[in-house]
């Protein structure tokens, strides 16, 4: 059978029905941009489906919903390395025992489940159906039918699009709350999943933070805090790194993400706001996760006025892929140099090049010292990093408000030059 086209002309629900109406074998391929995907079908019924980038591992998914432990994961995941024949993870767990069947099932199901759903909000894409494709290497194999796909797929679609409509981006930032409702109510009791949502709730971390944190996956986390909101628990505000691109802002980098934090920290007198941010990097979902701030200072234009100014930092682990996305939309940055001696500012050299590979963005380096008193002086640290008096060198300590402030404001003074 010869099934292709785009999604732009065929939806998707239409195409399962017709495999199932055929009651063929084969591998339905999905794909759009850096996103894909597979759909197995055994006469007709959906065997198997995976995305990438995946949302959830199904290690992950087992410990999250409480048929293992970490431990015992991490046993598996040590007996897979060490034994890459040894098969799936699924197929290892089985075979330690430290699961049944019947639970891989159920999970593997909602695996499926969540792929559907990642595949039928997808506005466009192209497809292909391989007859006869078999999968040979997952698992475990069940058998759904396609009504059912379909039918829970449409169901979580129209959920997503209520719960976006209330509570908009997932790096919006939710406060725990109490109004009237609760008080109409009386005794409020939660279920473990809410218990799980609510521990991470601290008015500082976006939705995003707080489901890596709890573990949930994004679907079934945002169900509860929508939940939680709609009881009058929990609000949300506006995500502070939305700001990006959409006014001034300066980006601190560092080799070392706790420096980075103490310096944000100080300069916002500790109002801060984690945040999470998901970009697509190499056919890979990865987090970025994002420590920024709004601090008013300097002058906003001609009027003199004084303006906001985010001033955010990445974890130093982050790809140079997503620093890109984040600085060519930032007005300056401030690189942090661990200025001890000179041995410790060769960290910085690879700091220096990135930022000079953005172009000719305004940039100072914040010299601050994390041992003893003293350390090298700002004419060391010039001659040890090759400066040519481009880049201004300042002495900074890092928790002393008024140093910290005096770096961003002369980072903002070169972005108004």
């Amino acid at each position: 059978m010869l099934l292709q086209g785009s999604l732009k002309e065929f939806s998707l629900p239409n195409i399962f029905q017709l495999v199932k109406m055929s009651a063929k074998t084969g591998a339905l391929a999905i794909r759009r941009e850096n996103e894909w995907g597979k759909v197995y079908f055994k006469d007709g019924l959906i065997h198997y489906a995976f995305s990438v980038p995946q949302s959830l591992p199904l290690g992950e998914r087992l410990v999250n919903a409480g048929h293992i432990t970490p431990a015992q994961l991490k046993q598996a995941l040590g007996a897979q390395k060490k034994a890459p024949k040894a098969g799936r993870i699924g197929s290892i767990l089985l075979e330690l025992e430290y699961i049944d069947r019947q639970s891989l099932e159920c999970v593997v199901r909602e695996q499926i489940q969540d792929a559907a759903f990642n595949f039928f909000a997808w506005p466009d894409g192209d497809f292909s159906f391989t007859a006869d494709e078999v999968v040979t290497d997952e698992d475990i194999l069940v058998a759904m039918n396609v009504e059912n796909v379909i039918m829970e797929g449409c169901r979580r679609i129209d959920e997503w699009e209520v719960i976006f409509a209330q509570l908009g981006s997932l790096e919006r930032i939710p406060h725990l709350a109490y109004d009237a409702r609760v008080d109409e109510r009386g005794d409020v009791t939660f279920t473990a999943e809410e218990w799980r949502v609510i521990v991470h709730i601290d008015g500082r971390a976006d939705i995003n933070t707080v489901l890596r944190e709890c573990g949930l996956d994004r679907f079934h986390g945002a169900k509860v805090i929508y939940s939680l909101f709609s009881s009058g628990l929990v609000t949300v505000s506006d995500a502070v790194i939305d700001s990006i691109g959409h006014g001034r802002s300066v980006a601190v980098r560092g080799p070392i993400d706790l420096y980075n934090e103490v310096f944000l920290t100080t300069l916002t007198e500790a109002n801060v706001t984690k945040q999470l941010r998901v970009e697509l990097i190499d056919d890979k979902e990865t987090e970025i996760p994002i420590v920024a701030g709004i601090v008013t200072l300097g002058a906003a234009g001609d009027d003199g006025d004084e303006a906001e100014t985010l001033v955010f930092t990445a974890s130093a682990s982050s790809p140079d892929q997503a620093w890109r996305r984040l600085g060519d939309e930032t007005s300056a940055f401030v690189i942090l140099a661990n200025a001890n001696d000179v041995d410790s500012l060769r960290a910085t050299r690879r700091d220096l090049e990135f930022v000079r590979g953005l172009g000719d963005i305004p940039t100072v380096l914040a010299a601050y010292v994390s041992m003893g008193d003293d350390g090298v002086t700002a004419e060391q640290v010039v001659k040890a990093l090759g400066l040519n008096g481009s880049i201004p060198v300042m002495p900074c300590q890092l928790r002393d408000r008024d140093s910290v402030t005096a770096v961003v404001a002369r980072a903002l003074e070169l972005a108004a030059s």
